[in-house]
């Protein structure tokens, strides 16, 4: 089970209901120039794994996610921890693996797979003040070690797609459906990043009341490419949740 007790997650603003029409922000690596000193975290406890979460980054955006500006990379979302916990049950998912941490925010997600015998995690965000505000401190903090074999990259999915011809053995992304028009190029990212053999664990509330997404729309989306779906968990309690494997 995970222990987390200064993060309390609401759901999605209903002012975020407006389509996203901006401009593609395009990709852009960043390196980590950062330091360990005495950065103060929060622990957040996954079965017998320690993380360290730094403190949270103010955010200037005042609003949990304006969708084309700020995409809510600053904050812990909840069903981040419920992937980490299914992690925590199938590091196979994770060993001598290549990893995307896709909307990555606080890159929980890639930093387990790191701790979990990772080869290599890239960290990619919308927002570059969230990779260099959180995500690098986060890696900092966990994966000191291991810095050598991160790469952090910034702005819209297509534009990655584009900037970053790697492929990968795994694609985590937690909470990123949230917003139908994103569903194409996302799909498309998917089909471009992941290698034929690779896994993609999609975790998601299953309706975002107020934006409109939920997994059922993003599953009809996904009929129309090369990929399948198998559900491998939802929720029992609370928030119905529901966890994608996707994979050709």
């Amino acid at each position: 089970m995970f222990k987390l007790s200064c993060y309390v997650d609401d759901d999605l603003d209903e002012s975020t209901s407006n389509e996203n029409k901006h401009q593609i922000v395009k990709a852009e690596e960043l390196i980590n120039r950062n330091r360990l000193v005495n950065l103060p975290f929060t622990e957040l406890i996954i079965g017998d794994t320690s993380l360290k979460l730094f403190h949270e980054f103010p955010n200037i955006h005042n609003s949990d996610l304006i969708p084309g500006t700020y995409e809510g990379g600053f904050k812990l979302w909840e069903c981040t921890l419920d992937l980490l916990e299914y992690l925590r049950n199938n590091t196979i998912f994770c060993e001598e693996k290549s990893v995307l941490d896709l909307g990555c925010g606080t890159g929980l997600l890639g930093i387990f797979t790191l701790i979990s015998g990772a080869r290599n995690v890239d960290f990619q965000d919308f927002n570059k003040e969230v990779l260099l505000n959180t995500t690098m401190y986060n890696v900092l903090l966990n994966s000191n070690e291991s810095l050598e074999v991160c790469k952090y990259y910034s702005g819209d999915w297509e534009s990655f797609s584009v900037f970053n011809e790697d492929t990968y053995d795994l694609i985590l992304t937690s909470e990123t459906i949230y917003n139908v028009n994103n569903y194409t190029k996302l799909i498309n990212l998917f089909e471009k990043k992941l290698k034929l053999s690779g896994s993609i664990l999609l975790i998601a509330k299953n309706y975002y009341f107020g934006v409109g997404g939920s997994i059922t729309e993003f599953l009809n989306c996904l009929k129309s490419s090369k990929l399948n779906a198998d559900v491998v968990w939802t929720s029992t309690e609370g928030v119905k949740k529901t966890l994608l494997n996707i994979h050709f």
